[in-house]
């Protein structure tokens, strides 16, 4: 990785999984970068579901503040009947092809998010395209555990989640990419990939075979987690010949405000160095 002169006596800091209203953020991708630039942040990606950025990728200026911007996505993808995510980080804009493969795929969540309006059967539930109509945006859990608060099914969405939108009661329609597949699509059009917030018993049970597929890191550095968890993450990782990221997955909806976790620059350099970052 290479630095500005005006950064050579600061440490750089990363937040490499940060969402928008594109996905289940709460704040516009402007709005995002504006806080990223209050918080002293210096490289960034949004990383909405499915779906690809809005905005230009490369060094910015917020506020008065240089941001690296990076283009990236979290995709979902399914492995022996489980639900993972996939982020993919480009280092300059995401080409064009991959960028409509996403847009297809958010396509397939309005479909997947319209059946399990059906599956649920209660009245006034608004369906995908009045959800999205705000613009081009991947419909999530988020999206349709709202919607029953906001119909009165529900008095939370905690209760969402519980009764009708967690994964357990199977109303929700499973996503149809494989996880490798997701893997080698991502390789394919030149990015970078990296396993979202994987469990110690997924990881150690599949980070070898996703290696040998094209996975490139996993991320093992995020908010909350223990020293124990973080340790294992990274020693997985050397095994298998990973790099780590790390990110906040930061979404606004009450979280503490962007900034207050960063990833270390000295963990992030091999990261940076892969997609010849200049902060």
């Amino acid at each position: 990785m290479t630095r500005s002169p005006a950064r050579r006596r600061s440490k750089v800091r990363f937040d490499l999984h940060l969402h928008s209203s594109r996905s289940d953020g709460e704040f516009s991708p402007d709005e995002v970068l504006r806080r990223c630039a209050r918080g002293g942040l210096d490289v960034i990606a949004l990383t909405d579901h499915d779906i690809g950025p809005a905005i230009v990728a490369g060094p910015v200026e917020v506020e008065g503040r240089r941001l690296h911007v990076l283009h990236g996505a979290e995709l979902s993808g399914i492995h022996e009947g489980e639900e993972l995510h996939l982020l993919v980080y480009f280092s300059g804009e995401m080409p064009t092809h991959f960028a409509d493969f996403l847009r297809e795929r958010s396509t397939r969540r309005a479909r997947r998010y319209d059946e399990a309006i059906e599956n649920i059967g209660l009245p006034g539930l608004a369906p995908a395209d009045v959800v999205a109509s705000r613009g081009d945006r991947a419909v999530t859990r988020l999206h349709l555990s709202q919607a029953l608060v906001e119909a009165g099914h529900v008095r939370n969405l905690r209760e969402a989640f519980k009764r009708f939108t967690g994964r357990q009661h199977g109303l929700v329609p499973s996503v149809d990419l494989g996880f490798i597949e997701a893997i080698e699509l991502a390789r394919a059009a030149g990015g970078f990939t990296s396993w979202a917030h994987p469990t110690i018993e997924a990881a150690r049970a599949h980070s070898e075979t996703f290696a040998r597929h094209g996975l490139q890191a996993l991320e093992a550095w995020r908010p909350r987690m223990s020293a124990h968890d973080r340790a294992v993450l990274m020693r997985l990782a050397l095994r298998h010949g990973l790099l780590i990221t790390g990110g906040s997955d930061w979404h606004g909806w009450g979280h503490p405000e962007v900034g207050r976790f960063a990833f270390p620059e000295r963990l992030a350099r091999p990261f940076a160095e892969a997609l010849k970052i200049v902060a």
